[in-house]
């Protein structure tokens, strides 16, 4: 641990772009980013659910989203904090997941309260606490835009 990784400017960064590699991944199915983001010993909750350990264990969520075959997913984190709490990086983040489906759209609001743990100099997900506050269905979203101008 270095005392720059203090900065709790620094820190938010860090976590911020550890949250970035894991929207896209999720967004683009990636399950190999994911399992390189993630500890060995990673645990995940999701809501009330029991908490569940390990690589497998936090990759089949992933893989049960990607079974949905949702043909556009985005997720958007914002508003990190992070704090350091000993080895640990304790974070708060805002996240918003629109799922564009045919039938339908759908747009759920929640917060991680995760944690991070420093691994080879890198920041890495320890717990992914996942909590959903609200979804909102919406009509299908058109495919089609037209740009505007030449």
């Amino acid at each position: 641990m270095t005392d720059h990784n203090d900065d709790l400017g620094v820190l938010a960064a860090r976590s911020a772009r550890v949250y970035h590699r894991y929207a896209r991944a999720v967004d683009e199915g990636d399950l190999d980013t994911l399992r390189a983001i993630v500890t060995d010993d990673i645990k995940i909750t999701r809501g009330d659910h029991p908490t569940e350990e390990g690589v497998e264990a936090f990759l089949d969520v992933y893989r049960a989203h990607n079974a949905l075959n949702i043909p556009v997913c985005k997720h958007v984190v914002t508003n990190v904090l992070a704090e350091r709490d000993g080895d640990d990086v304790v974070t708060h983040a805002y996240f918003e997941a629109s799922m564009y489906e045919e039938e339908q759209t759908r747009v759920v609001i929640g917060v991680y309260d995760d944690v991070h743990r420093e691994v080879d100099g890198e920041l890495r997900l320890a717990h992914k606490k996942i909590r959903v506050q609200r979804t909102l269905y919406l009509a299908p979203a058109g495919a089609n835009y037209a740009h505007v101008g030449r």
